[in-house]
């Protein structure tokens, strides 16, 4: 695998759709419904505009490190969690954490992991976070929380958005199913999971309360971030009951379509409580640019899901290294293009919102279809080789 010639993460979704079964693409990649809030999380980043300025001070090597609850990492890029990622690697987890160990960056673990969480957890030897979902009422919720402290979780993620199932019609219509070689090591040490796997790879959950919410507040020492939160006034009441953080979410399109782009709630939930919590942002970032978009909302940092999948199922730890390394990359050219020194320097005056043209097809292809070129395929292929 020449990862060197994946210049994009348009270039490593494209190798993922080579070597990846349709089943399992569809699962990857897929939404909710019809993908409106999947396309809209895109769409809501390409609506918005860099404004760089002229004549600052050159620097050629623009600092790129946030601190989050105490340590810092080597960009404001952060591992969203995702399941199961052993349809996309034997190594799944491990190669994340690891990945992530390499190369400075978080991984976010979910409950829902191949592996058990203590062993993910030591090969994130910097320290990772835990997202917790709730199963079988709060006496299962806290030997989770047990668990997951004595690992060395250094935070605890509260998932508030997908309690209940979701329709997502493109992996039914693919087929997919959970394949025999994945299993869901922490829910069964946990004894949370006996016997088979289910093939929607998804167990019932637990809907969490508020007043569930404020008891894991005070069960942990932890940080307590909740991800999921769209609205202002949602997030006021995170804070007010103690919580650390706030991970603007809606699932990556996966849980309701319809539901609005998180770029276009992060405003909002940065006016009301990012003076006082931790405001992350998911949801559609692709590349740089839009981690220089989120930043100068107000977002503290961005998580991924889909763009490190791809490279774990191009090429396991090395290609998940291989695009936070891209991502660093191409923020640290845009700081430089606008004339910022560090990330902390970024606020809303380098950026504005704004409806711009399609190209004419008399000006060539637009972005997307260059990357669908007969001359992009063929360097992808050969690049998978």
């Amino acid at each position: 695998m020449d990862l060197a010639a994946l210049l994009r993460l348009a270039d490593f979704e494209q190798a993922a759709e080579l070597v990846l079964s349709a089943p399992t693409l569809a699962y990857v990649n897929g939404g909710a419904g019809g993908h409106r809030t999947v396309e809209h999380n895109r769409a809501a980043f390409e609506a918005v505009w860099l404004r760089p300025r002229v004549f600052a001070d050159t620097c050629e090597a623009p600092d790129t490190e946030v601190t989050l609850f105490g340590r810092t990492f080597s960009s404001p890029v952060l591992l969203a969690p995702t399941s199961p990622q052993r349809i996309l690697h034997e190594d799944a987890e491990l190669a994340v954490a690891r990945a992530a160990q390499e190369t400075g960056a978080l991984s976010i673990v979910s409950t829902d992991t191949h592996f058990p969480f203590p062993d993910i957890a030591a090969a994130a030897e910097d320290g990772c976070w835990f997202q917790l979902y709730a199963y079988d009422g709060r006496e299962r919720i806290a030997e989770t929380i047990e668990m997951a402290e004595a690992a060395g979780a250094t935070a605890l993620v509260v998932t508030a958005d997908a309690h209940y199932p979701a329709r997502r019609v493109s992996a039914q219509r693919a087929g997919f199913r959970t394949p025999p070689e994945v299993d869901f090591g922490t829910m069964r040490q946990l004894g949370i999971l006996q016997g088979d796997v289910p093939a929607s790879a998804r167990i019932g959950r637990f809907p969490v309360t508020w007043d569930d919410l404020a008891w894991i507040r005070e069960r942990t020492k932890l940080p307590v971030v909740v991800k999921g939160v769209l609205r202002a006034g949602d997030a006021r009441r995170c804070s007010d009951l103690g919580v650390d953080g706030i991970i603007v979410s809606n699932h990556g399109g996966r849980q309701l379509d319809g539901v609005l782009p998180t770029l276009v709630a992060l405003d909002e939930v940065v006016t009301e409580v990012g003076h006082e919590r931790v405001v992350l942002v998911d949801g559609g970032v692709r590349s740089g640019t839009d981690i220089v978009k989120a930043l100068a909302l107000g977002a503290r940092a961005v998580c991924v899901g889909r763009p490190y999948l791809w490279g774990l199922a191009v090429a396991g730890q090395a290609g998940v290294a291989a695009v936070i390394n891209l991502l660093r990359l191409e923020l640290g050219d845009a700081l430089r293009q606008l004339g910022v020194a560090q990330v902390a320097d970024l606020d809303s005056s380098f950026i504005t919102t704004a409806t711009a043209p399609r190209p004419h097809p008399a000006d060539g292809p637009d972005h997307g279809q260059v990357d669908r070129t007969r001359h992009h395929d063929t360097i992808v292929r050969r690049a998978i080789r």
